[in-house]
């Protein structure tokens, strides 16, 4: 498997490091260590790029939660935040968290498909 750059792959390098912490099942009140042993698990380096930290935690604090399944008071349910949090994180280039009907969640990255105007 390539090794994904933080540097030059940020929203892919978020999304392994958010999977690899759903992974762990630790996924609120991480400490930057936590962070780093979770780089350390999915093969990655630990996070050193400014901002890195707080995209993972914010993806994980805030899931989309289309069913509102999750008792998280963070999740956003409401349709108009659900899709202001998918142009964001386009916009921005960093992951988030989808929980999907059975449970799960899902690490997704939006890309933007056309420029903007």
């Amino acid at each position: 498997m390539p090794r994904i750059s933080e540097r030059t792959q940020p929203a892919a390098y978020q999304a392994a490091l958010v999977h690899s912490v759903l992974n762990t099942g630790t996924h609120r009140d991480l400490t930057d260590s936590d962070l780093d042993q979770a780089a350390l698990a999915a093969g990655l380096r630990p996070p050193s790029q400014p901002g890195t930290r707080d995209a993972v935690r914010t993806a994980l604090a805030c899931p989309v939660d289309f069913l509102c399944l999750d008792s998280n008071p963070e999740a956003l349910t409401d349709n108009q935040d659900i899709a202001q949090a998918v142009f964001d994180a386009a916009d921005e280039g960093h992951p988030l968290v989808v929980i999907a009907a059975d449970g799960r969640r899902i690490v997704m990255v939006p890309q933007q498909a056309e420029g903007r105007s």
